[in-house]
């Protein structure tokens, strides 16, 4: 049987929402007596405070729902900065032992006080340190209700610890999704050391940034007021947004009664014109509210994702500027400076190359003009010797010239790589967008962004039918009364709110969750290496092999034009040839020392061309490894996609908290007997259904 609405809903008694507020914010701020609070819109009186009297650190407050008259003590969490917070973190590893604590010891004696100075306590409370006290309470004193916030453990063997097995039907704790200690308590096996129920609840944020309020549920600044809510990104920049972290607004509560919509379905109510105009109220303000903060969030994605698909060709060239610039740098003596350009070292070098060949070949004519030409009275005494310089020479132009080709070729492949490799690294194997990364993100959105809308508007046309319910039952009440009364006719209703039937469209988009930036940068760096190596390297070695024939060649000229360096004399000569043989020699020998210098000169500039090439080879791949980081930011910059992550992570929070409200909704609005009613239950069951679908899409932009 459907229980009186009248027996169940007192909309001013403490609800569990209100304990989890007074412990996680209130109680750390210290208020003193008689300072009243106020906690979801209700006033709550401090009538005792007792901080930093405790030589075992245990702070409390006891406080009065003015409305409802009850009582509650909160206890406070690890005060690392209090007059005993030596105490506090003395405390938190006992924890860990068996041993009992004295702070719990006087968590329980503060409890007795206060209840024979104000009567029963309701409710206990508190968070971290403040939960575990809540607990040991509570386990010691099974009529008084614990609720706490991310509590900390019991002693395993403390005397009054947690019994296992057993139920602790007073104590329920919530649990923050991203909550460090719960999380580590559950990884070492000790979770079972929280006694009651245990709740998740959505609130924070999955980074290290929300380390702190992620376990006491709320932030408080520099001077300890509360701040709601946690700022993302930078102002001024896309997506710069706050998203509301405080963990009352994530524990659920019915509509009707208040009561935690946690472990179980809530008890029925009896629907009425009040309790069915409750329910318009509270989408038109509770839901609604919160589906439009986390379109907020799913904005704030969008306009990220804009941003970045806006700056596609600015990322796109820091890629090729940062891959030039390691290019032209991959070795110390900068071969590859400006490779791209006409004057580039390579290129000069080459051009000198050129000059220096020149210079040879005019002192190895010279050298030919003094061979072919001795002193008539020398003829007969020495054998005459010359450089065949056409041969030799034509051989290095040959060589330099083949080489001149291959660097135009290394160019060209540079240049494919700056303006068509690079480029493929955004679309990677893929021609349906040109951007994969952020073309997938704005393809996604496209169908969140829709479906959502499809959502809001059914749940707004939800509320509207509810509404036009309740107007109608009370309408049909009165006109039956009346047409009692007054032996007339029934009237009739105004018209209500036709249903539309609304269905989410699939996304083909983001399958594979966030993770999708580093598969994709993943597949497209080992394509880029091997399809760059393969583009290159060969180059390279062609350049190399030519390189070391222009080597050779050089040194095998320096061993021909030395070889004429020694002029010998043979037979009987006079003085008077003696003589003319030492001015002869002297002067060859000037001649060659002229055209080896240049040689030399030449053969030093090749042999660093090619140790330059060389190390090409070997500090490429490194090159390439070392884009990694660049490349990642290119695809989707990082702090931009992580804030992706942070957004849709708390718009799927949100879409959790209100299936699990719509749950309690459609619950219940079935098995009644008015049609009216079983239309409304279907509707918002359709409702429930979309959230889910809704937040299954809008989860994979905040799951890696």
């Amino acid at each position: 049987m459907p229980l009186e609405i009248e027996n169940k809903i007192n909309l001013d008694n403490t609800t569990d929402s209100d304990l989890v507020e007074l412990a996680g914010l209130h109680v750390y701020l210290e208020p003193r007596e008689d300072k009243v609070l106020v906690v979801n819109g209700k006033d709550f009186l401090v009538m005792d405070d007792n901080f930093n009297e405790e030589k075992s650190g245990m702070d409390a407050m006891t406080v009065q729902n003015v409305a409802s008259g009850e009582y509650h003590v909160v206890y406070m969490g690890t005060n690392a900065h209090g007059k005993y917070g030596r105490a506090d973190l003395i405390t938190d590893i006992q924890l860990l032992t068996e041993a009992t604590p004295q702070q719990l010891k006087d968590a329980d004696s503060y409890l007795a006080d206060m209840e024979k100075e104000f009567g029963e306590i309701t409710s206990v409370g508190g968070n971290s340190l403040g939960g575990a006290l809540a607990n040991y309470v509570g386990v010691q004193n099974n009529h008084v209700r614990s609720v706490t916030l991310n509590p900390a453990m019991l002693p395993a063997g403390a005397a009054g610890a947690v019994e296992a097995g057993k139920e602790y039907h007073n104590i329920t704790n919530y649990i923050s999704e991203y909550d460090v200690l719960n999380l580590s308590q559950r990884a070492i096996g000790m979770g079972d050391q929280v006694p009651g129920a245990q709740h998740t609840i959505y609130n924070g944020i999955p980074s290290k940034d929300g380390l702190g309020f992620n376990h006491t549920g709320y932030i408080r600044d520099e001077n300890g007021q509360h701040v709601p809510y946690v700022t993302i990104g930078t102002e001024g920049e896309p997506g710069y947004g706050v998203i509301h972290v405080d963990a009352h607004s994530h524990v659920v509560s019915s509509i009707w009664t208040g009561h935690p919509l946690y472990g179980g379905r809530s008890e029925r109510i009896d629907l009425n014109v009040d309790t069915i105009r409750m329910l318009s109220d509270a989408i038109d303000t509770s839901v609604l509210e919160r589906l439009d903060l986390a379109q907020t969030y799913i904005g704030h994605s969008v306009d990220i994702i804009a941003h970045e698909s806006d700056s596609y060709n600015d990322r796109l060239n820091t890629i090729r500027e940062v891959y030039q610039g390691s290019l032209e740098s991959i070795v110390e003596d900068g071969l590859f400076k400006g490779i791209r350009f006409a004057n580039s070292v390579f290129k000069q070098i080459l051009q000198g190359l050129h000059l220096l060949l020149n210079n040879i070949e005019t002192a190895c004519s010279s050298l030919n003009s003094v061979l072919d030409s001795p002193p008539v009275a020398l003829i007969e005494f020495i054998t005459k010797k010359t450089i065949d310089v056409e041969t030799i020479f034509a051989e290095l132009r040959n060589y330099l010239y083949s080489l001149e080709e291959t660097v135009d070729e290394f160019i060209d492949a540079v240049e494919d790589t700056l303006l068509n490799k690079i480029e493929d690294v955004f679309k990677a194997r893929q021609e349906k967008f040109h951007d994969a990364v952020v073309g997938e993100l704005e393809s996604h959105f496209q169908y969140v962004q829709q479906n959502y809308q499809h959502m809001t508007t059914q749940v707004d046309e939800f509320g509207s039918q509810v509404d036009q319910v309740a107007v109608a039952f009370e309408k049909i009440d009165k006109s039956v009364a009346s047409a009692i009364s007054n032996h007339s006719g029934v009237t009739g209703v105004d018209k209500i709110q036709s249903t539309t039937d609304y269905e989410m469209e699939d996304s083909p988009y983001l399958l594979k969750y966030m993770k999708l930036k580093s598969l994709h940068l993943d597949m497209v760096m080992e394509e880029f290496k091997i399809g760059t190596s393969l583009l290159l390297i060969p180059i390279v070695t062609n350049l190399i092999q030519k390189v070391s024939l222009i080597e050779a060649a050089g040194k095998s000229a320096v061993v021909i034009i030395n070889g004429v360096k020694n002029v010998h004399l043979y037979g009987n000569p006079g003085g008077l040839v003696l003589s003319l043989f030492t001015n002869y020699d002297d002067k060859v020998k000037e001649k060659v020392d002229v055209a080896l210098k240049p040689l030399e000169e030449m053969n030093e500039t090749v042999e660093g061309v090619r140790t330059g090439l060389q190390k090409f080879l070997t500090n490429y791949p490194v090159v390439v490894d070392n884009l990694r980081p660049y490349i990642d930011s290119a695809l989707f910059n990082d702090s931009g996609y992580y804030n992706i992550h942070i957004y849709n992570s708390a718009a799927t929070s949100i879409l959790k908290d209100m299936q699990l409200l719509f749950d309690d909704i459609v619950f219940q609005l079935s098995d009644h007997e008015a049609e009216a009613i079983t239309v409304l239950h279907d509707v918002s069951s359709s409702v429930k259904t979309n959230m889910s679908i809704l937040e299954e899409q809008i989860e994979r932009a905040a799951t890696w």
